[in-house]
């Protein structure tokens, strides 16, 4: 028998759980978290959710365990799928019935693409993304793997982000903008320009953030 485990229990493993129970109301499915915080829904928030089972640093895969990474950090997150598939776990992505795919768009392995989200025309998103609530990809947006998009972000037509970009919570992209690898873009930022490499831009429009070294 299969057993859908969320790795990560946290804020953003809660919602994903809800999802995945939420579509099927009828029936207690047989889902775990695995996580290596002190994060423990079930008896916390609700007994309703699925129990944890383990950390991630002690599971050991087991027949029929299909993996969900729930982690909202990109490096964080591809950290922990290597960590997995050394050894040899199977992973899965979920697509919400409520989001709106074009059928010209390609989604990569393990993407978790949460209700009222969208992705339009000739977009191509890389494995391990996550696009959460009511965000929108444009046509022809290019994403690679382990992005995360929080709840109402915007990628114009034309956007490209390299690996493992953050974007917070109403962060707007113009159209044609490129990203660099592990960037972050702040909540609410407007970009319109280019963006370096790891880089945190906040503001709109957006610039860079420099850290006060004192």
């Amino acid at each position: 028998m299969s057993r859908q485990i969320i790795v990560g229990a946290g804020n953003f493993g809660r919602e994903v759980a809800c999802w995945i129970m939420g579509h099927n109301p009828t029936k207690r499915l047989d889902v775990a978290f695995i996580d290596d915080t002190d994060a423990n829904p079930e008896g916390i928030y609700s007994p309703r959710y699925p129990p944890k089972i383990g950390t991630i640093a002690g599971y050991r895969p087991v027949p029929g365990d299909i993996m969900l990474l729930a982690i909202s950090d990109p490096a964080a997150r591809k950290r922990i799928h290597g960590l997995l598939k050394s050894r040899d776990a199977l992973f899965a992505g979920m697509l919400s019935p409520d989001a709106v795919c074009a059928c010209t768009s390609m989604m990569g392995d393990g993407m978790i693409l949460c209700p009222f989200s969208l992705l339009s025309a000739g977009c191509r998103v890389g494995e391990f993304c996550i696009v959460n609530t009511f965000s929108s990809i444009g046509h022809d947006v290019k994403l690679g793997p382990y992005c995360t998009l929080s709840s109402h972000v915007d990628l114009c037509g034309g956007v490209e982000a390299g690996e493992g970009v953050f974007f917070g919570s109403g962060a707007s992209v113009m159209p044609g903008v490129k990203i660099g690898d592990y960037a972050k873009i702040g909540a609410g930022a407007v970009v319109m320009r280019d963006v370096p490499p790891g880089v945190t831009m906040v503001g709109n429009p957006a610039v860079r953030l420099v850290r006060n070294s004192m």
